[in-house]
This record gives C-alpha cells, structure tokens and sequence, in this order.
C-alpha cells in the first residue's frame, strides 16, 4: 500500500459541513485544514505516512473574489500568515473545499486553483512543501496530495477517515484482489464497501499473546490490509495453549516474528509486520503507532497501557483495549477452582468514549507500582505496601477460550465503529463492554 493517510476528527468534519451549507445562493465554499504528518522512518514501513488535522480555518467572505455553484477563486494574500504557521509549526497545508452542484471529482478549475496555491507555497515556505487537496462532493471524501517528493507521480492517497462516535473510511481505493470468494460472505452481511474499507486500513496490534495472536488472525482473516505486531516478549511453552499461529518448534523465538510469519503464510490479500519492541521503551513504535488508523492493545503491561491512552489523543486513531481478570481458588480437594473470569473490551475514538483512567481500567498508584518494580524487581509486597502501591488490576490464568472471546467481541467493535450493525438502548454505554464467563 504505503500511500498517504488522511484523517479528520469528527468536530472537524461538522465544522466544515456548517460552513459549507452557510452559503445563501448554494455556492462553494472553501476552507484552509492544517495537518501534523507523521512518518515511520523503520526500512519495511517506510513511505506510508499519516496527515492529522489539527486546525479548520473557513474562508473569509473577503477572501472570495468569486464563486458559484460550480466554482470559487479567492485572493493570496490572506493565506500569507497561514502559509508562516505552516513553516513554524511544521504544519502541511489542506485546502478543502466542496461541489455543491457540480462534478463528485476534481474538476479542470480544481486543478488550477491547487497548481496557484501549491506554487506560493513553495514560493513562501520552499520546493519541497506540500499541498492536501480534499473536496466534499456527492456525500463523500475526496483526496489527493500534491508536492513534496511526488513530483512525477500521480497524486492519490490510501483514504480519508474522519473519528467522530465511528470511523467513516472514504476515498480510499478498491482493492478488488478479495473478489476470489474470500470475503464474499462478509460481504453479504455488511457490503462491498465495507470489504474495501478494512483492505486500507492500517492496524497495530500491541502483544502477540493469547490475545494479541487472536485479534490479529481474526483481523487477517476480515481482510485488513496492513498488520503491525508489536511485542518485545519471546514465545514459552506455557504460551503454547492459547497463542495463535505457533508449535512447539516456535518456543524461544520472538513473538511477533511467528505471528507474522503464520498470517504472512495464510496466502490472503494481508501484509503483517513484526516490531520485535515495546510501546513504552522504543520510540520507533510509537512512530509506527502514529501511522496506524486503529490500535488494539493486548498487553498487560500498564505503563504501555498507559502510553496508547494518551497517543489515541495525539495521533487521532481509534484505540480498542482489551484486559482479562478473575480469581482463582482452591477446592475441597485442594485443586484449583476458577471462581470468577471476565473479559474488557474498551473502545475509544478521540472524541467518543471516556479514557481508561474514567473507566478506572488504569489507576496512577497501579503505574507507580509497575515503575518501582521496573526500577528494583527485588522490591516485596511489604515494601510496595509501605509506599502506598496496590497490587493493580485483577489478573487471570490465559486460558483459550476466554482469550477467544474476548478477541472475537474485540474484533466486532472494529466492525461496528466501521458499519454500526447493533441496536442497544440509548442508556447503554459503547465504550467499554464487559464479559462474564
């Protein structure tokens, strides 16, 4: 794929709606979008990156020289000070505007008004600035990027996805290659679209454990197109009953280097990458996180837990987080006896959903507690005790089963953020679900 991501926020999109609609005569209407890029300077991923807005600005009315149902021309010198935000905040400049009765594409005047801008661009800021061109036209997104490095080559992008209580994917390009049968069932109970929608997307998978195996060969087998396993940890024996796509002779090798070989040998329309890392520790993977259109964490590890938390707010993605908890206790016999097990599926879009410390999955004296180990292992429970630091969330024996479910009702969050399939009473809350086995 490793073609431009584009993403809005779903304020964003309403505000740009609004002032589309606020011409009294159904004219154009233009406007100025600022976007944060992030890239992943990692070899294998290299060349796919993601462009977030951070800022709408709306055209003045004494910006607009001219305009009509089919056309709008305005004056350079207002854009001059956005043009300097640009170079001092390292910000690339979008100019969005809409066909109210015109083409649903880029039309000839499209062109030459994104061929003056691009040119005063780098004219201000320098050769090598570049211009986002997205236009509203038949109730969807259209995009191209033009500038930078692509010179000679045509302008297209993977998508444009705009985070608001959902994900709605538009713009993207069909890839037809599942048209073999693969997906036709999913197809039939959610549409094409849909199929195509989960072929460009990006998606991080952070633990490669029973959990993390089980999200990413459902997510393999839905047709996302790009899995990255994130997962610094090396498969035991003990991991064998639940860990997805290994055998024994994978014992002692690196966890996300096995899952990817195994989705990468199904033979489906799916590129996996490994990331032999961890989230908290490798700033290359939260460079690879930034690229990423969704993110589901399945790790126990709440330091990193607590770092895709924050990055959902920074990058814009969807961040789906998922934890098991229980007790175990002894029997009559003294065997073991599960008590209780319950499965997490939290589900969080920048602007949907409360934060993991609301939900009180995390907690600060739980993270202070997995610092003080991280810095002296040889701390007791008396001393952590001493210093105010709990023993943190519940815990459970992996057992497959469980770790299924919980990837399974996971993975159908993804579809119902994509193409909403469920009806649930007003008062039911989306964010977070729990199971009770």
């Amino acid at each position: 794929m490793n073609l431009p991501r584009i993403a809005l926020l779903g304020s964003q999109h309403r505000k740009l709606m609004d002032h589309f609609g606020s011409d009294p005569s159904g004219h154009e209407r233009a406007a100025i979008v600022l976007f944060r890029k992030f890239s992943v300077p990692e070899t294998e991923l290299a060349g796919s990156e993601r462009y977030v807005a951070v800022d709408v600005i709306p055209f003045e009315n004494n910006w607009v020289t001219e305009s009509s149902a089919t056309h709008v021309a305005f004056r350079l010198k207002p854009l001059v000070d956005i043009f300097r935000r640009c170079e001092e905040e390292d910000l690339v400049l979008g100019f969005v505007h809409n066909h109210p009765a015109s083409a649903t594409s880029f039309s000839s005047v499209d062109d030459v008004n994104e061929s003056v801008l691009l040119n005063a661009l780098k004219n201000r800021n320098g050769s090598k600035s570049e211009l986002i061109a997205l236009l509203w036209a038949g109730e969807k997104w259209h995009g191209r990027l033009l500038g930078g490095s692509r010179e000679d080559e045509a302008p297209q992008i993977q998508h444009i996805a705009v985070y608001g209580d959902g994900i709605t994917v538009t713009g993207h390009r069909g890839d037809h290659s599942h048209a073999d049968g693969i997906l036709d069932r999913q197809a039939a109970a959610f549409g094409r679209p849909f199929v195509d929608v989960l072929q460009s997307l990006r998606v991080a998978i952070v633990g490669a454990g029973g959990t993390g195996s089980a999200v990413a060969t459902l997510l393999a087998r839905a047709g996302v197109g790009e899995l990255i396993i994130i997962d610094d940890d090396h498969l035991e024996s003990s991991n064998l009953n639940r860990v997805r796509g290994s055998t024994i002779r994978d014992v002692g090798r690196s966890k996300s280097q096995v899952l990817k070989e195994y989705i990468n040998g199904l033979g489906l329309n799916v590129s996996a990458y490994s990331m032999n890392s961890s989230v908290d520790l490798d700033p290359s993977a939260i460079d690879v996180l930034s690229t990423c259109d969704v993110v589901f964490g399945c790790t126990d590890d709440q330091i990193g837990r607590e770092l895709m938390n924050l990055a959902l707010y920074v990058y814009g993605f969807a961040y789906i987080d998922l934890g098991l908890g229980g007790r175990v206790d002894a029997d009559n016999q003294g065997d073991a006896i599960l008590r209780n097990h319950h499965a997490r599926i939290s589900t969080i879009l920048p602007e949907s959903g409360e934060c993991l410390f609301c939900q009180g999955v995390l907690r600060e004296d739980w993270l202070r507690r997995q610092q003080a180990l991280r810095d002296n292992p040889d701390l007791s429970e008396e001393e952590l005790d001493e210093r105010y630091l709990s023993g943190g969330a519940e815990s459970a024996p992996g057992v497959a089963p469980f770790v299924g479910a919980a990837a399974d009702y996971a993975v159908a969050n993804l579809f119902e953020l994509i193409r909403r399939f469920r009806r649930l009473p007003g008062n039911v809350r989306e964010d977070m679900y729990s199971l009770d086995f």
